[in-house]
Order: C-alpha cells, then structure tokens, then sequence
C-alpha cells in the first residue's frame, strides 16, 4: 500500500472574515498525479500555500510527507521544503543583479546544499543535466528576465527539480500562456511524470492544462472540495456549467480536456 504523502484532517482558513478554503478530509499517496482545478478564488492556492507552511490555517491537521505543518511548534520547515519542489506562478524578473538561467535553476540546489555553501561541481552537474532533460541549454546563459514567458515557467520547473524533490506542486503552470506553450508545459509535465514517477499536485482553472497522466480530479468552489475522482467521472456537462457557465461545451479526446464556448445555451 502506499504511503500518503498529504493528510488533511478538517483544514479551515478564514481570511478578512470569511471562509476561503474547507476540507474535511484529504488524502494524496505516493505517485499520484492530481489536479486542483477550479475557478479563481476558489481557494486552489490557499492549498497549496498550506502544504508547504507558507499559509497557516485556523484549526484542522495537515501532514506533508509525514511531518506535521499544522499544528506545529514553531520549529523551521525549511528541512520540510528542501524535499519539496514548488513551481510558483511568476518568478520576479527584474533584480538589482540579474540572474541567466542557470543561475536561477541553481537556486534550487542552494537550498539542498545550504544557503552559505558553495555549490560542488556534482551540484552544477545536477543542475545542468535538469537543464539539458528541460530543453534549456542552449538558454543556460541568457538573463531569466529576457526570456519568454514560456521559457520562463521551463527555468522555475527546472529549479523545482535540481532539488531532486520528493514531491511537485505547481501553481497555474500555464496561466497566461499562449496555445504553443500551454501544450509545451503539459507534455513537459507529462514526460516528467513518466520519466520519474514522482507525485504531482497540481493547481490549474483551466481543463486544458490537465495532463493525460492525472487519474484524479479535486475540484474547489468558495473553498470547499465538492468532487474528487478520476476526470472522466468528475468532468460532466453539468460540472463545467456549474463551474463557468452554461455557454461551454465539454470535449474529451485521448485523456485530454477542453471547454469551448458556443453561440448558445449548450446543448
């Protein structure tokens, strides 16, 4: 049987008076894809915020690859993130010293090696093997901040993974991103999963950007988990109206999803 690696026990954050994210109980084990999906301000962040103690809940319990987040003592959880490997949305691109690509996929393994150590040559040789297996080598020299959106998201999945982590989550990898890089983040993720096997959650509210290895859909609204399952069984007609309106039509093909507007009340 394997071992979960997310438990969440009656989770509640509250935030400027109200509710933003509910669960009640929540489990991910080792080697699962799962997808987080959602319309914005659904709560899909705030989940991924808690997971990694970046956002404190107000009661419930929530363990992460068997280390309790919450409640907790105060004690540091960096050793808790070094195991981690966290794509966020943006990385900021303008600095005081601007970093290449190699620079900031190097990030990743300061972490793992130590803030105030120099990294060895086998920590650059993880580094640029990442950035070989990601497609970023010929950018390796070129500053972060003169990349292109997509190639940006390419460099922050390849400092998530010179960690070596034992879990990915990512944050909207494709959000505003066009239709040639959207499809370039999701078969990248989807390789990544085929390749390492490595559990995967991921936060998204587009069904467009579900890879075909997700076997497990969570779905949000208004914070709380109304569905779970696989996407097949999750992604209904009346699930999208109900999530984004009536004006969308659902298709399915090859494990892959999209919602297309229509001219008129769906059929």
């Amino acid at each position: 049987m394997k071992a979960p690696v997310v438990e969440i026990r009656s989770l509640r954050v509250r935030r400027g008076g109200r509710t933003v994210l509910q669960v009640e109980r929540l489990e991910v084990v080792e080697g699962e894809v799962v997808v987080v999906l959602g319309p914005n301000g659904a709560g899909k962040s705030t989940l991924l915020k808690c997971a990694l103690g970046f956002t404190r809940p107000n009661s419930g319990e929530l363990r992460v690859l068997g280390r309790t987040v919450w409640p907790s003592a105060a004690a540091p959880l960096c050793a808790l993130r070094r195991r981690i490997g966290y794509v966020p949305q943006v990385l900021a691109a303008h600095s005081e010293t601007p970093l290449t690509v190699r620079e900031v996929a190097a990030i990743g393994r300061t972490g793992i090696a130590g803030l105030f150590r120099r990294l060895e040559s086998s920590d650059w040789s993880i580094i640029d093997d990442w950035l070989e297996r990601l497609g970023l080598t010929d950018l390796a020299g070129r500053a972060y901040a003169g990349l292109s959106s997509g190639e940006q998201r390419k460099t922050l999945i390849a400092k998530a993974m010179v960690q070596q982590p034992e879990m990915l989550l990512l944050d909207e990898p494709t959000a505003n991103l066009d239709l040639f890089w959207r499809e370039q983040i999701v078969d990248l993720l989807q390789r990544l999963y085929e390749e390492t096997g490595l559990t995967i959650l991921l936060v998204c509210h587009e069904l467009e950007a579900v890879p075909p290895c997700c076997r497990r859909l969570l779905v949000l609204r208004d914070g709380r988990l109304i569905a779970d399952g696989p996407p097949e069984d999750v992604l209904t007609r009346q699930m999208v109206e109900d999530l984004y309106g009536s004006r969308l039509r659902l298709f399915a093909a090859d494990r892959r999803y999209a919602a297309v507007p229509v001219g008129g009340a769906a059929p």
